[in-house]
């Protein structure tokens, strides 16, 4: 379940005062540039929404430009955010996977449209015979027609909630799936895959799908209302929706992979950040929108002067986002470790890449600037 969000009034009047005079000053195009004015306005979002840390990382012509923790690790602590320490990406785990999975595309082991059963039969969900339909493309642009999860997720019995390619149903069951067949595809376990085509060729070294040792020392503990802390989930199994561990810099090497394609071709990318399937106006609605679309692997947010490509995650109390143009070459990145995360995208966006998204009321908030 996605919650609205309102801006307490007490704080929107100082709110809005300080981010008039970022814009004023020049800064929603280029915020590193006044580092001091741009830590003032963080500050200033985290304590509206109750978030204890966040970290952040700015890419621009393909460099990283500006990267920065802010808060707490934990709030009873002293141990500050920085732009190396360990969150959860939760759902932007899918586009690092859809990356890899384009690798065996272009090596010709994997056909985008090839029926994913003819690779390897799902048990799961076989008592439905609609599931032969479903194929890597669908899996990756979220039109598998399998549902977010399982009702019982001990459960092995998966029920279809559509017919594949009928239309956008997001999908993390779909993930589970394509990994299976990936594994099989490869003969390796899904962690040692990801490992050898994503984590080492870009040198995310701060980066597992499973977790690492290492990883204790400088690690973002998740919040549940404001200080309430609670515990730390520890993967010991790698899961392609939403498993990887990460920090802002590290993801921001993947993003730099996409804005100038690093194993893979440049043709590969395009079809990536392709149109695939057309998104509601909101994350359950019917309604389609004039902006929003999907790819393989991530949004799309189509506006008058660019296109936009997008992600977000939310694993109960991390909650991040990312969201980059390709044509510029320009992206941000923000992982934060509190249930109120999300109600930063619009504020981030429109300050570091200068335009108000639609993804927000996709997600369902609602900011300041909109009411």
């Amino acid at each position: 379940m996605i919650p609205g969000y309102t801006t307490p009034s007490r704080n929107l009047f100082a709110l809005l005062l300080l981010f008039l005079s970022v814009v004023a000053s020049g800064q929603t195009k280029t915020p590193e540039r006044n580092p001091a004015q741009f830590d003032a306005y963080i500050a200033q979002l985290m304590k509206r929404d109750s978030i204890p840390g966040m970290s952040i990382a700015i890419i621009r012509q393909n460099k990283l430009v500006y990267h920065k923790g802010y808060g707490l690790t934990r709030s009873d602590s002293t141990q500050a955010v920085t732009a190396e320490t360990i969150f959860e990406a939760a759902s932007l785990t899918k586009p690092t996977f859809a990356y890899a999975v384009l690798q065996l595309v272009e090596q010709g082991k994997l056909d985008l449209d090839k029926p994913l059963y003819e690779y390897l039969p799902y048990s799961d969900v076989a008592a439905d015979e609609r599931y032969k339909k479903i194929t890597a493309r669908l899996v990756l642009s979220h039109r598998s027609g399998l549902p977010n999860w399982r009702k019982n997720r001990r459960s092995a019995e998966l029920a279809m909630l559509r017919t594949p390619g009928e239309r956008f149903g997001y999908s993390g069951e779909g993930f589970v799936y394509l990994q299976k067949v990936v594994e099989k595809i490869t003969g390796k376990p899904i962690n040692e895959f990801m490992e050898e085509h994503v984590l080492k060729p870009l040198s995310m070294t701060h980066s597992g799908y499973v977790w690492k040792p290492a990883f204790d020392s400088h690690v973002a503990l998740p919040h549940y209302g404001g200080e309430n802390v609670g515990e730390k989930y520890k993967p010991d199994q790698a899961n392609m929706a939403y498993s990887l561990q990460t920090s802002a810099d590290d993801y921001a090497k993947f993003i730099q992979a996409i804005l100038t394609p690093k194993s893979l071709k440049t043709a590969t990318i395009d079809q990536m950040l392709s149109q695939q399937t057309q998104l509601p106006t909101r994350f359950s609605g019917d309604t389609l929108s004039t902006r929003l679309y999907w790819g393989l692997g991530f949004g799309l947010e189509r506006t008058p002067n660019d296109v936009y490509f997008w992600h977000w995650g939310d694993n109960g109390a991390f909650k991040c986002y990312v969201v980059g143009s390709r044509s510029r070459k320009e992206a941000v990145v923000y992982f934060t470790n509190a249930t109120t995360g999300l109600r930063l995208i619009s504020d981030i966006t429109s300050l570091v890449l200068g335009y108000d998204p639609a993804t927000s009321g996709f997600l369902g908030y609602q900011t300041a600037k909109k009411k």
